[in-house]
């Protein structure tokens, strides 16, 4: 009789429902592993945003073409930031390219761009920065062709069925 008791007994502990301090425990210990958990999102997740913002923000992935370096390709994109042309070549959106140092490096190509640009002036009306449109990064367009060898301050761009040569000013 005392075993069936005891039996009984131990049935009623596992039946009861679970007592407030066990609740409180089991509260605490969700809590540590909640608290646990966004420490461990804060730790990874904030250095990695941090850095995709650093990334785009200051244009990393920029590459500025100067005088040694080679580059040949077709202009697939442009991505316009805060008034600043850069340039994607070749489908390729991983890298983008800063050709704002180039100016027309010829008279023909000067005389061009000149004329292309009073035709923009003329057509909207904007004559507050003529020396702006005197660029390589304004006057390129989407399907031009860009070519340039290494050592070289020279450009050629065709665009339009128009060959134009274009020099690397630092």
């Amino acid at each position: 009789m005392y075993a069936l008791l005891r039996r009984k007994r131990y049935q009623n502990v596992i039946l009861r429902p679970m007592s407030a301090r066990a609740r409180l425990r089991q509260k605490a210990a969700l809590r540590k592993i909640l608290r646990f958990g966004f420490q461990l999102l804060q730790v990874i997740l904030v250095p990695v945003m941090m850095g995709l913002f650093f990334y785009s923000f200051f244009g990393l992935d920029l590459v500025t073409v100067d005088r040694e370096m080679a580059l040949e390709g077709q202009v697939t994109k442009c991505d316009v930031n805060r008034q600043h042309f850069n340039w994607y070549l070749n489908n390729d959106e991983s890298v983008r390219y800063d050709l704002w140092s180039f100016e027309p490096a010829d008279s023909a190509t000067r005389h061009l761009i000149t004329a292309d640009s009073l035709d923009f002036i003329l057509a909207t009306g904007d004559s507050s920065g003529y020396t702006y449109y005197n660029t390589l990064a304004y006057y390129l367009q989407k399907g031009a062709r860009v070519r340039k060898e290494a050592n070289s301050p020279y450009m050629v761009v065709e665009q339009d069925h128009r060959i134009t040569r274009w020099q690397y000013r630092p």
